[in-house]
């Protein structure tokens, strides 16, 4: 990364984490709604962001959105729900990984093919087996019987790298993140969903990491893809890199911006002689009977999830994560012991005061 946007960059982490934006409640589930809102925009889907948040949260699809549209996203954010998991994990990239991930998006919406080297079905992950080109003006990607050697090289390359995350600092995490990007998408391993498998590899990377996940913003589509065609022409990433750079300090810029100045503002109707009336302390939220043996069994303790899990008694781990977890931790009950880095292997979970606070009520 070059110098001056380093510096831009780590400037402006340093700002997002002192103000707390990433800790707020619920911040992790809107982002990366936004997160997979403005992934499938780029592949032409027109559902908000808003539309998608009460889709996903009440299961009430978008009116006037085509059924293609909805799956497009529902689709999406079940790959992310396991990318999530695989960072967690620091699950090792294989290629079947790769291949479930390129199911998840596409499950719904791929084709099958038959070609004269044989049938592959999108909505299995297969690796396509014919040549193909998109999105480039009508040039041609990679011959598809270099498609897997090169996938299998790449998956060489990423796990070697993400073998050493924990030392790198957040710049250097972002510039494996989008170099990953590149690659992968130059390599076009599928027919089609090259471009959202590409950028959930990358907030993959970011999240095993510990660093704040990026969107590619639709309203950049363009140049996004001005800047990866020019880079794959160049036969270097730097032109991307730097434009990936870019939107991510553009992004954070504006971030804390509506923020600061989201906090600092009033409720219109206030008076001038209402503006020292003391405001009235909040109630203990109602709970789920999951999250409070979750509070119960947390208490005065800091505890990972794999020990969480045990004494909860809990196998499955993305029930507990969404049932448990979760919505402790959006309701402000449960707070991470290293919140900067959510997918920390040393992160630890406690109760808030206010999940003190609840537990006390509760028990």
């Amino acid at each position: 990364m070059e110098e001056q946007r380093r510096i831009r960059l780590e400037r402006l982490l340093d700002e997002f984490d002192r103000l707390g934006i990433g800790r707020q409640v619920n911040y992790g589930k809107l982002h990366l709604y936004s997160i997979i809102t403005h992934s499938t925009a780029i592949e032409g889907s027109t559902v908000t962001v808003e539309e998608n948040t009460v889709m996903f949260d009440d299961g009430l699809p978008p009116a006037g959105r085509s059924v293609v549209e909805q799956l497009m996203n529902l689709d999406l954010k079940q790959a992310y729900e396991v990318a999530e998991e695989v960072a967690a994990a620091r699950t090792r990239i294989t290629l079947p990984l790769l291949k479930a991930f390129s199911s998840l998006v596409m499950r719904n919406t791929g084709a099958l093919y038959r070609t004269p080297h044989g049938e592959y079905d999108e909505a299995k992950g297969d690796l396509r087996l014919q040549n193909v080109s998109a999105g480039r003006g009508g040039r041609s990607y990679l011959s598809w019987e270099k498609v897997e050697p090169r996938t299998n090289d790449f998956i060489v390359w990423l796990n070697e790298r993400l073998a050493s995350i924990d030392s790198m600092t957040a710049p250097d995490v972002y510039d494996l993140s989008f170099e990953a990007h590149f690659r992968l998408a130059t390599i076009h391993p599928w027919s089609d969903g090259n471009g959202r498998v590409a950028r959930l590899v990358m907030n993959l990377v970011q999240m095993e990491g510990g660093v704040v996940p990026t969107a590619v913003r639709s309203d950049h589509k363009v140049q996004y893809i001005e800047a990866l065609r020019e880079s794959q022409e160049a036969g270097t990433s730097e032109r991307f890199l730097g434009f990936m750079t870019d939107e991510l300090v553009d992004a954070l810029s504006q971030t804390v911006e509506e923020y600061t100045r989201d906090v600092e503002r009033d409720v219109p109707w206030l008076r001038d002689d209402d503006a020292n009336i003391p405001s009235t302390p909040q109630v203990t939220p109602q709970v789920t009977p999951q999250v409070k043996r979750l509070l119960a069994t947390l208490g005065s303790k800091e505890l990972d999830a794999r020990e969480l899990r045990r004494l909860l008694g809990l196998s499955d781990a993305k029930s507990f994560r969404q049932l448990y977890l979760r919505k402790a931790i959006d309701a402000g009950l449960v707070e991470m012991t290293i919140p900067d880095k959510p997918h920390s292997r040393n992160q630890r979970y406690r109760l808030t005061r206010l999940g003190m606070k609840a537990n006390e009520m509760l028990a």
